[in-house]
């Protein structure tokens, strides 16, 4: 082989041996680029939600190396900010004073109830008479009944009541011209209650047996002015004209509101009475019912048609008594006053019967309940 030929095979012999030692050695220092990417992955530390990413933290230790910062920290941005006043303006103050505190009363229904059931002493005063006119047997009476009320309600659903009623007649004859009788004094206790649209009440009461009459002409009189009396309410209520006798009434009451400007009432009581003088003995059952509509007309006028039936004791010559009534009451400065007529309808003072006593005219102030 020619020198020359020799020399160049040699060189390209160890240029061949120093690239192989060359790549190997890149093949120990360097790692391995056959690693999964999940090991990397999973070589990196898990950052935490609110952490700052590295490059940003980087920059701010490098624009201030003294100021510690924290990954977390709230950008300048999301603070609050506070509303400095300009210079020489007028700061108001705080009040912190009750009526800083205050706070408008609650509406709850149970607070409603807890206000309703505080005492408030409540008096009441009221009255109402009827008045009727009779001509029998060539002779004319004027008879008027007032009764006297009071009321006093410790409670506004709770109340106790007392009646007192009179008998009254002018007439040509017997005890001079004019005749004067006490009926029998009522004292009662309610309770009433509102339930949505309808508005009920209960109540029970005892009278006193003062109602009485003398033998002879003038016990025929008081006996003919406590009957003329009654008839002048069609008998309603009738224990407060029992003469000689003692009554317990059971009474119960119903509003119930059809719209705004209408209602319906019911109005009922029952009762045993019981003989106790003026020669009456034995014990009897009254009862009675009424059912009306009460409509408002104006802002403070209202008119209530209502139709009425007593049960009678059974010694008397018609058991049942019914009659018609319309009222009209007025919601004045002074309190509730009314004005009604009342007309007996059957016997024995209807003007379907014999009409002995047809009417009576009402009037007077109700209680303030």
């Amino acid at each position: 082989m020619p020198s020359n030929a020799r020399r160049i095979f040699s060189g390209m012999a160890r240029r061949q041996s120093g690239l192989c030692a060359f790549f190997l050695l890149l093949s120990v220092s360097s790692p391995s680029h056959a690693q999964p990417a999940e090991d990397e992955a999973q070589a990196q530390p898990t950052a935490a939600p609110n952490s700052v990413p590295a490059d940003s933290e980087a920059s701010a230790r490098t624009s201030d190396p003294g100021t510690p910062t924290s990954p977390s920290a709230p950008s300048p941005a999301a603070l609050p900010q506070v509303a400095v006043p300009p210079s020489g303006s007028e700061v108001p103050a705080l009040e912190l004073g009750s009526s800083a505190l205050a706070t408008p009363p609650s509406t709850s229904p149970a607070n409603a109830r807890a206000a309703e059931a505080e005492p408030t002493r409540t008096m009441s005063l009221g009255a109402a008479m009827a008045v009727s006119h009779i001509s029998e047997n060539g002779s004319s009476g004027t008879v008027a009944t007032p009764i006297l009320q009071a009321l006093f309600a410790p409670r506004p659903y709770a109340g106790i009541e007392i009646e007192w009623p009179l008998a009254l007649m002018l007439d040509s004859e017997g005890l001079g011209s004019a005749t004067a009788r006490s009926g029998n004094p009522h004292l009662g206790a309610w309770y009433r209650r509102d339930s949505g649209s309808a508005w009920w009440r209960v109540g029970m009461a005892i009278t006193a047996p003062i109602a009485r009459v003398n033998l002879g002409d003038d016990g025929r009189l008081q006996r003919q002015l406590y009957s003329q009396g009654a008839a002048a309410w069609g008998m309603w209520d009738d224990w407060r004209w029992a003469t000689g006798r003692l009554a317990i009434p059971l009474s119960g009451s119903l509003s119930y509101d059809l719209d705004d400007d209408a209602a319906l009432v019911v109005d009922a009581s029952v009762g045993p009475i019981f003989g106790v003088s003026s020669g009456e003995s034995g014990t009897d059952l009254l009862a009675q019912i009424a059912v009306g509509i009460r409509v408002r007309v104006a802002n403070t006028f209202w008119l209530t048609p209502r139709v009425q039936t007593v049960l009678l004791p059974s010694a008397s010559v018609d058991r049942l008594q019914t009659a018609a009534v319309l009222r009209a009451d007025w919601a004045s400065a002074i309190g509730k006053l009314f004005l009604g007529i009342l007309v007996n309808l059957d016997e024995p003072l209807g003007v379907f019967g014999r009409g002995t006593q047809a009417w009576g005219i009402h009037c007077g102030k109700e209680l303030d309940l």
